[in-house]
């Protein structure tokens, strides 16, 4: 199996205290895009319309916290034999101590019940060859006693692998 990273994200997470009253992030990519593939992505905020709707689908307890920003992300190729995956990292602080594991954190792809992000998500498979995918990715924390709040940084790989 050939994998190969098409773009990597690095977003700066807000205050988990305070997460749901900032909007910031800084945003960098890498990319390296397939000839026979076509992405676009665009950071969401609290106040985009598709983020709200994703949102709006979601019931989840005070044990859950939304993350103030997701992921719009458009897909096609025309590859019979291309797999797109989202891969998600631990969240690391930027003081580099304190960490959230990837077992705490969660993907709501298209404001559908959160998956684990342990797992890398499916979100271009071969049978969708030639249809242009559109997805509205949210990230849910899983609150644990010892997660601490402060600023945070999330590695995002959108990963693609060619079937044999």
């Amino acid at each position: 199996m050939n994998t190969k990273v098409i773009l990597w994200v690095l977003l700066a997470l807000p205050n988990l205290v305070s997460a749901l009253e900032s909007n910031s992030a800084n945003v960098e990519v890498q990319a390296d895009v397939q000839s026979s593939m076509q992405m676009q992505w665009h950071r969401l905020t609290l106040k985009d319309e598709s983020y709200q709707k994703a949102k709006s689908k979601l019931t989840l307890d005070d044990s859950w916290m939304i993350l103030p920003y997701g992921l719009y992300v458009e897909l096609q190729t025309n590859d019979k034999d291309r797999n797109v995956f989202l891969h998600v990292d631990n969240l690391v602080s930027t003081n580099k101590i304190d960490t959230i594991h990837v077992d705490s954190i969660y993907i709501s792809h298209n404001g559908k019940n959160p998956v684990p992000a342990e797992n890398d998500l499916l979100i271009l498979n071969p049978q969708d060859r030639g249809l242009l995918k559109t997805h509205v990715l949210l990230f849910i924390v899983k609150i644990q006693p010892y997660h601490k709040p402060g600023q945070y940084l999330a590695n995002f790989k959108f990963i693609n692998n060619t079937l044999p």
